[in-house]
């Protein structure tokens, strides 16, 4: 019987894995050094002592537009030309030429022209004993151009009179060059002061507010070395009066929790919300429920639960079907569960927050009605289960009672009832004078200016704004002279509002 030929390993009896192992260290050595091209050879010259390190440029990264320089050697001992070569247009073009002594180092200034560039460094063939005059060729150097980025960051909001500390930013960084800061009061851009960027391109300044306003800043990033000049966005600081502004809670924490649900009534107080602002609709059965909208398709799962019935009014609804509704699924898993509660659920949930969190809040009772009818029935429901939140004397009472509609306290008695009305304003009609006694006027953010304000604050009503939604909207509420602010974050308006 013929003997297999023997293979030169496995041969040797070695493991199986182990032969695995030396088959790809062969194979590896036999064909990786094949393919491997030097950066030489990439570059179109061999990789020999004619090849020279790449050019190196200051700056990590060049500007468009920006000057730097291209430093190297091609080496000690001769004085020699050295030829700088850009490559455009498919081709290695010389665009530069100078003379280098023994030293042999060399220094080209040139522009970034794109955002994408190569250079190469050529030194002629001269006399000179053996490869010592040889012609000399670089490896190339790609440079990818950057864009700017100016910024100014601020602290959004000081009292007035205090002081806003500025950090400027130009980058890429460039240490020395010039930064300017400018403001505007509503008057135009004024330069504030001219600053030095350092290493890090930051520079900082301190600047003292005076009025309660909202003043802009701005760096302009100087031209630089070529670099054109670049102006940043704008950042607002707002300088606040003394007077604290209050802070009501838009159908509670409504940024954090499922709007008018326990949850977000409870956050509310914990968060030291001044006022809490409540939506109140009746049900078929006389019941009154908290619910901002005219149907339950936005913040229940009403369209699961009665499909044929999804665009219907809570007052097509008795309590039971009402309870039946997932109030929470709508805003995040978290937060299944959540029922759309009543408002003897709501009243007690707010005494027991108040009670925990040692924080008194005021209710905002609004009627989300269709008649004086249900205002009336909706007072005599909260003093019927609240007797002292509504005074017949004076104001700061525990409940206030608005509503849209100004026929909604048309009913009869109403004078006699003690109850804090507030009006609601969110169309631009002058004739809208509010000669009834309010307590409040309410102005939407669209209308809102320190002139609206100064007028209702003349008829002696405090006056809020709403919906306040972010940091932003909040303080420009605060410079136009407001009492309160409604907004769905109550924690991040305190902050802004330095409370």
């Amino acid at each position: 019987m013929p003997v297999p030929p023997t293979h030169p390993i496995t041969s040797l009896g070695v493991p199986p894995h182990a032969r695995l192992l030396a088959l790809i260290a062969t194979l590896t050595i036999a064909f990786g050094t094949s393919h491997v091209t030097p950066a030489s050879a990439a570059a179109g010259t061999a990789a020999d002592d004619t090849t020279l390190a790449a050019p190196e440029a200051d700056v990590v990264r060049p500007i468009m537009g920006e000057t730097f320089r291209l430093n190297g050697s091609v080496g000690t001992g001769q004085s020699r030309e050295v030829l700088l070569q850009h490559f455009q247009h498919g081709e290695w073009q010389t665009v530069q030429r100078q003379e280098v002594a023994d030293s042999g180092r060399y220094s080209f200034v040139v522009t970034q022209p794109s955002w994408r560039s190569r250079w190469r460094v050529l030194a002629p063939a001269v006399e000179g004993p053996g490869s010592a005059g040889a012609e000399l060729v670089s490896t190339p150097r790609t440079l990818f151009g950057q864009g700017q980025n100016v910024t100014t960051s601020v602290q959004r909001s000081v009292r007035a009179g205090g002081t806003v500390r500025i950090t400027l930013f130009a980058s890429p960084a460039r240490p020395g060059r010039q930064l300017t800061l400018q403001r505007n009061s509503g008057d135009g851009w004024k330069k504030v002061t001219d600053l030095r960027a350092d290493a890090t391109g930051h520079a900082r300044h301190v600047f003292k507010t005076a009025d309660v306003a909202k003043t802009r800043f701005r760096t302009v990033a100087r031209a630089h070395r070529g670099a054109p000049q670049f102006i940043g966005r704008a950042a607002a600081v707002y300088a606040l009066g003394k007077k604290p502004v209050g802070v009501m809670a838009w159908r509670g924490d409504s940024a954090n929790y499922p709007e008018n649900t326990l949850e977000a009534y409870r956050s509310a107080v914990r968060h030291r919300a001044d006022f809490i602002e409540m939506d109140f609709q009746p049900t078929a059965d006389g019941e009154w429920v908290l619910l901002h909208d005219s149907d339950f398709r936005r913040t229940t799962d009403v369209e699961e639960r009665f499909p044929e019935r999804r665009t219907d009014s809570p007052r097509e609804f008795t309590l039971e079907e009402v309870r039946s509704l997932d109030a929470g699924s709508w805003m995040g898993t978290e937060f299944e569960g959540s029922r759309v509660p009543t408002i003897e659920e709501a009243f007690d949930a707010i005494e027991a927050a108040e009670r925990r969190y040692r924080h008194r809040v005021r209710l905002v009772i609004e009627l989300k009605g269709e008649s004086a009818a249900e205002m009336q029935a909706l007072y005599r429901k909260v003093v019927g289960l609240r007797p002292t939140w509504v005074s017949k004397k004076g104001h700061d009472d525990k409940a206030l009672f608005m509503s849209f509609e100004a026929r909604h306290f048309d009913f009869p008695g109403v004078e006699r009832t003690g109850m804090e009305k507030i009006a609601v304003k969110d169309e631009p009609d002058p004739a809208d004078d509010y000669r009834r006694p309010y307590a409040q006027v309410h102005i939407h953010t669209r209308l809102l200016d320190a002139e609206h304000v100064d007028r209702f604050h003349r008829r002696k009503a405090k006056v809020g704004t709403w919906p306040a939604v972010g940091t932003a909207a909040v303080l420009r509420a605060a410079v136009a002279g407001v009492d309160f602010v409604t907004t769905d974050d109550v924690a991040g308006a305190r902050r802004a509002l330095l409370r």
